[in-house]
């Protein structure tokens, strides 16, 4: 983590604010733990900044232009969650969930901040026992991950896969399938379908983009994970698979009918 911290204390001099903004939160967070005669752990450093997000939200500071504070919060709270103890995370889950849960809407179109809110969620996910993972909030959040994972932003798609692939090929114990592995392949299933009634598109958009694009990224997420997608769903659309891609990539035409 130190490693981490120190490229980021170097950017207190720049003259951009996505760099300028978290270094200079982080050396206020240092500043009062040393003030406190607090140990700089990573248990330390997430409890400094879940109270300074607290603040934030209480103050309704949700911006999210070039130096607002929230996505630098964001950003080093994704930063320091690996090296949180599982047990600390556990005990502040229901506080931490709530405070950024709810930001998902608002981070979407917004391409740093929600690669931090799902690099956050990378290990939140992963703490998760099965109990809190049949909540009505935490499936609807994984729902919006999951669409993400069809997103043209190549970094926020991969940040949404690897989160995906990660939760099904590590269930939690004593399960030899997540929970959520049945919903990932009704997701596959409808996307392929999606893909093959949207017609193929060149130009660029913030959403989803339909089409061969999509199918393609289904297919990208759908390798790595197959093996922990339930036998008898993976049987039933392996032939849709290839009849939907089929259909998208070699569309008919009135020459080769």
């Amino acid at each position: 983590m130190e490693d981490a911290l120190a490229k980021i204390r170097l950017h207190t001099s720049s003259s951009l604010l996505h760099q300028k903004t978290p270094a200079t939160l982080l050396l206020a967070i240092e500043l009062t733990l040393k003030e406190q005669n607090t140990e700089p752990t990573p248990t330390a450093y997430f409890a400094a900044l879940l109270t300074a997000l607290d603040g934030t939200l209480q103050r309704k500071d949700t911006s999210l232009v070039d130096g607002a504070i929230l996505p630098a919060e964001l950003y080093l709270l994704a930063l320091v969650a690996p090296f949180i103890p599982k047990v600390v995370l556990r005990t502040h889950l229901n506080t931490l969930l709530s405070f950024t849960s709810p930001l998902f809407p608002l981070l979407i179109p917004h391409a740093p901040p929600i690669r931090s809110q799902l690099s956050l969620y990378h290990v939140i996910f992963q703490s998760l026992d099965r109990s809190k993972l049949e909540t009505p909030n935490i499936r609807q959040t994984f729902a919006s991950i999951l669409n993400l994972c069809l997103d043209p932003r190549p970094k926020v798609r991969k940040k949404a896969a690897d989160l995906v692939k990660d939760m099904l090929c590590n269930p939690p114990s004593p399960l030899l399938l997540h929970p959520y592995a049945g919903m990932v392949a009704e997701w596959i299933k409808a996307a392929l379908v999606e893909s093959n009634s949207t017609p193929f598109s060149r130009g660029k958009s913030r959403q989803n983009t339909g089409g061969p694009e999509s199918a393609i990224y289904v297919l990208t997420l759908l390798g790595p994970i197959l093996p922990n997608l339930p036998s008898v769903v993976c049987f039933d659309f392996i032939d849709e698979i290839q009849i939907d891609l089929s259909a998208s990539l070699f569309p008919r035409s009135p020459f080769n009918s």
